[in-house]
């Protein structure tokens, strides 16, 4: 009889331990779980406060491949993080190797602090507050710097998307004249 009662005492341990086991894995998980449920609260809410718009595209008439527009924060969040920008310009250029035919050309271009092919800088306006941080209902002068000249074919669309670095997405079409 004494050996049965420890073998049922050594089952029931087993079983409390196993038990203990499971509840912390359980909340551990719960633990890590949370913090996911948090971080994408946190990720929604970015997104929701950030809002950007851009407007009055110029092409530069000495070389075309030069092109400034205004970027302006709508939103209530401050942007900073430029590296993390996509800015993508869709545009027609006249290509020597087609016959001098007007060829359209995608260029996603890179931040940087000088201006160079394939780049875009950013000009915040009476920046006072937060130097070269875009703050809320402040507007920047976007200086990029294409690859190609944009033709100068009259009614050739030209398409600038541009992407903070939480996915927000402005877009501006316009054409060449």
């Amino acid at each position: 009889m004494g050996f049965s009662i420890i073998i049922a005492s050594a089952i029931m341990f087993i079983a409390i331990l196993t038990s203990l086991a499971v509840m912390l894995t359980v909340a551990t998980n719960m633990h890590k779980t949370d913090d996911a449920m948090v971080k994408s609260a946190m990720m929604r809410k970015s997104i929701n406060e950030t809002s950007i718009d851009i407007s009055d595209l110029v092409i530069d008439g000495n070389d075309r491949r030069h092109i400034t527009f205004t970027l302006k924060n709508d939103g209530k969040s401050k942007l900073f993080n430029y590296t993390y920008f996509d800015l993508i310009v869709t545009y027609y250029y006249t290509d020597s190797m087609n016959n001098n035919n007007d060829t359209m050309h995608i260029e996603r271009l890179s931040y940087s602090n000088t201006l160079a092919e394939g780049q875009w800088i950013l000009n915040i306006q009476n920046d006072v507050i937060d130097p070269n941080i875009l703050n809320p209902k402040e507007s920047a002068r976007i200086d990029a710097m294409l690859s190609h000249p944009i033709t100068s074919t009259p009614s050739k669309s030209i398409v600038i998307t541009i992407s903070t670095d939480n996915g927000v997405v402005a877009t501006l079409a316009s054409t060449t004249s």
